[in-house]
């Protein structure tokens, strides 16, 4: 009776081990769901805003009056400053030059012939229309672009690569981010994504459960500019930082397996 007991005990354990958590899967939870229906709950990516110590890629052309084509202007086209960085694209490290213009501390750029143009806290559309404004006194119908090039985002925690990820368009998922650095392997937990972003200099954690197909409505699935996404780990990848749980535990259970299935052969053969 004492060894039926025993190797039960052991087949529980052995089955415990090999079981796969549902956790391990994304949007596991919430049943079959609806396409169409997700789409229009999904949450819109916010348009961003200029912040100091952003870098700002400007380029002004005009409407010629001859072939109606746009033009550079040419005194534009110099100026600015540049920043290395290293990033995280396509699932690779990667070193680059940005340029454009940088917003000062003031929260300002300082543009040619016009100088000092405010422009944090504005969006990039706001941003383009005060330029836009301001050049019309010297530049017949201008034409503004313009984007954030240092529009970044840093990925931490248990994933394959953890870095820092640019987003050129400014619209960057949360699933997006965690492609870029490689994934979450099975050592990290899907439920418990946080979101550290600072708004007005205050520090704001946001919690994502991506086996939840609800994550689509969260105001944290887009991220914004400077947002720090982290993975937590699993207990089992807890337990192999562990000294005793990596080194010990290990050997423990393989003289207790060995024990065991002598006493299984012993017992069988009276």
């Amino acid at each position: 009776m004492r060894s039926n007991v025993l190797l039960f005990s052991f087949f529980l354990i052995v089955i415990g081990a090999c079981s796969t958590p549902r956790k391990t899967i994304y949007f596991s939870q919430g049943g079959p769901g609806d396409t169409v229906a997700m789409t229009v709950l999904s949450a819109e990516a916010a348009e961003s805003t200029i912040r100091p110590d952003d870098i700002l890629a400007i380029n002004v052309t005009s409407i010629s009056s001859v072939t109606l084509e746009k033009d550079p202007v040419a005194i534009f086209k110099e100026g600015g400053t540049t920043a290395p960085v290293t990033a995280v694209q396509a699932g690779m490290s990667q070193s680059a030059v940005i340029s454009g213009y940088l917003v000062d501390g003031e929260g300002s750029i300082d543009f040619p012939v016009i100088g000092k143009l405010r422009v944090a806290g504005l969006t990039i559309t706001q941003a383009k229309e005060a330029l836009v404004k301001r050049l019309s006194a010297i530049v017949r119908n201008p034409i503004v672009e313009m984007r954030i090039t240092n529009y970044k985002v840093s990925v931490l925690g248990e994933v394959a690569r953890p870095g820092i990820v640019l987003a050129p368009n400014h619209k960057l998922s949360v699933l997006e981010a965690l492609a870029s650095v490689g994934d979450i392997p099975i050592t990290g937990r899907k439920d418990n994504i946080k979101i550290i972003r600072n708004e007005g200099g205050v520090q704001h954690i946001g919690v994502l459960n991506l086996n939840d197909r609800s994550v689509f409505k969260s105001p944290y699935y887009y991220l914004k500019q400077n947002d720090i996404v982290y993975v937590t780990p699993t207990s089992v990848r807890r337990q192999e930082t562990n000294e005793f749980t990596r080194v010990y535990l290990p050997t423990i259970t393989t003289l207790l397996s060995a024990v065991l299935a002598v006493y299984g052969i012993v017992q069988i053969s009276r």
